[in-house]
């Protein structure tokens, strides 16, 4: 989203605030810890983690193939760095993501956008195409991944149904970072109280809430 992605220049410019939230998660981790990144883009997120947990083992998703191909040249020099074509989603197989362009273009979703249109009529969703989706727990079985650390998931509001889709590899998990709705900005998305709910249900309790504007934010969750 826009505002996000300005707000994570400024970031990165004014004293990386968004690192600072990193560094704040690290200290319930090892310091090698296996990590799931879904939504990667080119690489934002996934170069700080890279420097924050250099004996990590970072799986990054990224499904648009232009956007892939940017991702693995931005973390081409990152041994710890594994760059996947895949989107993470509640089913493995084929699925159709529509593209967003324009202002920018970290908007895409595997949902349809509904609100998102009317707040951010400056960003299109004018191309759709067939992606490759994966389940957690499939790509975890194929790769012989019995844990994971910690989930960075930024899916345009997939998070929660893919969560949902893998329960195995859901309780070997100790910290999930996603993000969260508070309108419907794609049609069907989560909101954030049954995000809640669900993560609850799961033995998960907040770590940390970050709200980004009256639309959507992130939380940090920690199992108990």
């Amino acid at each position: 989203m826009l505002t996000k992605i300005k707000n994570y220049i400024s970031r990165l410019i004014h004293g990386v605030e968004i690192d600072e939230h990193k560094k704040f998660i690290a200290q319930y981790l090892p310091k090698n810890p296996v990590v799931i990144e879904a939504g990667a883009h080119v690489g934002y997120d996934t170069t700080l983690m890279h420097y924050l947990w250099k004996k990590a083992q970072i799986y990054a998703f990224e499904p648009i193939p232009a956007i892939y191909e940017k991702l693995k040249y931005n973390t081409r020099k990152f041994n710890n760095v594994t760059c996947i074509p895949f989107a993470l989603s509640e089913k493995t197989g084929k699925s159709i993501i529509h593209i967003s362009k324009g202002q920018q273009n970290a908007s895409s979703s595997l949902l349809e956008p509904k609100e998102h249109l009317n707040s951010h009529p400056d960003i299109l969703f004018e191309e759709k195409i067939n992606i490759d989706t994966i389940t957690i727990d499939d790509w975890a079985k194929q790769n012989n991944i019995s844990k994971v650390d910690f989930m960075w998931l930024d899916m345009q509001g997939m998070e929660l149904q893919t969560l949902k889709a893998s329960p195995n590899i859901i309780k070997a998990t100790k910290i999930i970072h996603t993000e969260v709705h508070y309108i419907e900005n794609y049609v069907g998305v989560p909101l954030v109280k049954e995000v809640k709910e669900w993560f609850a249900s799961q033995g998960f309790k907040i770590l940390k809430e970050l709200p980004e504007n009256n639309e959507y934010g992130d939380i940090t969750f920690i199992r108990k």
